[in-house]
């Protein structure tokens, strides 16, 4: 079982959450780049939840056959930060993730509240789909959170994490860098990326 492999049910649902994780998730870096001062994101349309600005097709192909696909990456400009640059970029690599744990929780909140529910409208055909599509946005959603906050380039959590250091640690990271694309790429296809990352999705509906 490879990352996401757990989606192997419900293509469409498991699309739709995909669009919307992935939108939601560039919009919340575009919008921190542009609450901390730079607009490059604003100027190139990416302050929108419409997911066609957002989408790369590549990436969209690859949830339809391997379970996982990715967005086109929000653009910044550390310089046009008004703010302290370093937490300025940990701000905008956080966001990102953020959104997508804010997306999951309402989900899960929403299920909650459907299986609580005693109307016979969760019987009906449209009631399962939202049912349905509920817990598609949540674990997809979480999968999103979960995954770009690991500290290995080029993620989010790689961001957070190098930002963050002391800047005598900063040769060191910056040697790791250039390793980091293919630490990610091991992960995607090895099992144990797969159970870590489901085992962290399961926990965290088990609260719930």
């Amino acid at each position: 079982m490879g990352l996401f492999s757990f989606f192997g049910q419900g293509l469409i649902f498991r699309l739709i959450a995909f669009v919307i994780g992935l939108a939601i998730h560039e919009f919340g870096h575009a919008v921190m780049a542009l609450l901390v001062g730079d607009d490059t994101a604003k100027k190139q349309g990416r302050v929108t939840l419409n997911p066609l600005a957002h989408l790369d097709l590549l990436g969209l192909l690859m949830i339809l056959i391997v379970n996982f696909g990715w967005a086109k990456p929000v653009m910044f400009n550390p310089n046009r930060i008004k703010i302290n640059r370093k937490l300025g970029i940990v701000l905008i690599a956080l966001a990102g993730p953020l959104m997508n744990a804010i997306l999951a929780l309402c989900a899960i909140l929403a299920l909650i509240g459907m299986q609580n529910s005693e109307s016979a409208f969760w019987q009906t055909s449209f009631g399962g789909f939202l049912n349905n599509m509920s817990y598609y946005l949540a674990t997809v959603n979480i999968a999103l959170a979960v995954f770009n906050l690991i500290p290995v380039p080029p993620l989010d959590g790689w961001k957070i994490l190098r930002y963050s250091l002391p800047l005598r640690w900063l040769p060191r990271a910056d040697q790791f860098e250039r390793l980091g694309p293919f630490l990610l790429v091991l992960a995607l296809i090895s099992p144990i990326g797969g159970l870590i990352i489901n085992g962290a999705i399961q926990s965290v509906l088990g609260w719930f």
